[in-house]
């Protein structure tokens, strides 16, 4: 009986082992997962009300939805303008889309311009 557990319990560490080998060798670029991207884009569009401007700084605070392109929930964050021109023709209160270039806290907001 010890001899048949003992060999069980060889063959499925074998099966184990071999499952784990073949998954790490599995190309990530496989067909049919598309979507399943461990880069972030470069660029992400947003949708937002305009909450601040200062046009000193060059800098626009965002209550925007929630961006799925890079992960981020609806929040209120200030972005810098680059170029900062973008900030002139914007009103505080109006809706805006935006494109920005996403980089954490110190994301960029690189073309922005009424929603209606």
């Amino acid at each position: 009986m010890k001899k048949y557990v003992f060999t069980l319990a060889c063959a499925s560490a074998l099966v184990l082992a071999s499952t784990a080998a073949f998954a790490q060798q599995m190309a990530p670029n496989m067909p049919g997962m598309a979507g399943m991207q461990t880069t972030k884009p470069t660029q992400a569009q947003g949708v937002g009300i305009v909450k601040a401007i200062d046009t000193a700084k060059g800098t626009i605070t965002l209550q925007h939805q929630a961006i799925s392109a890079i992960g981020w929930p609806a929040m209120t964050m200030t972005f810098k303008a680059d170029p900062p021109a973008l900030l002139q023709k914007l009103k505080v209160g109006e809706q805006v889309r935006f494109t920005l270039h996403p980089a954490g806290m110190a994301s960029t907001v690189t073309a922005i311009s009424p929603a209606g």
